[in-house]
């Protein structure tokens, strides 16, 4: 049985939202405080810069965090690309690099 590309990406929102709910509101705070301190001189960051502020229990929860931030009504974070991670345990992977919205450029109305 297929699926079309709208329930595909409804049942990975269904998911996501699932998993986010399992970050603790400690977890959140941790992160958010992490992402503020690193992302607040307007730069570019990306879990190579934060993982070390975490406690090892928020890392898990870090990439769910950093995704919902990007994707609500008023975003905290703004994607601008990817890097690749520097953790071993990832293996190279690409990961995003994310600015705080407050330093995204802004978008002109048309």
């Amino acid at each position: 049985m297929s699926i079309t590309p709208e329930q595909a990406r409804d049942r990975a929102d269904a998911t996501l939202r699932a998993l986010y709910a399992t970050v603790t509101a400690w977890d959140a705070a941790l992160i958010r405080q992490a992402v503020e301190a690193i992302g607040g001189d307007g730069r570019p960051f990306s879990m190579n810069e934060i993982r070390d502020l975490l406690p090892s229990l928020a890392h898990g929860a870090a990439g769910l965090y950093l995704r919902s931030e990007c994707c609500r009504k008023n975003p905290l974070l703004v994607k601008v690309g990817e890097v690749t991670s520097t953790s071993t345990a990832t293996h190279g992977k690409r990961i995003c690099q994310y600015i705080l919205a407050e330093h995204a450029p802004r978008r002109r109305a048309a």
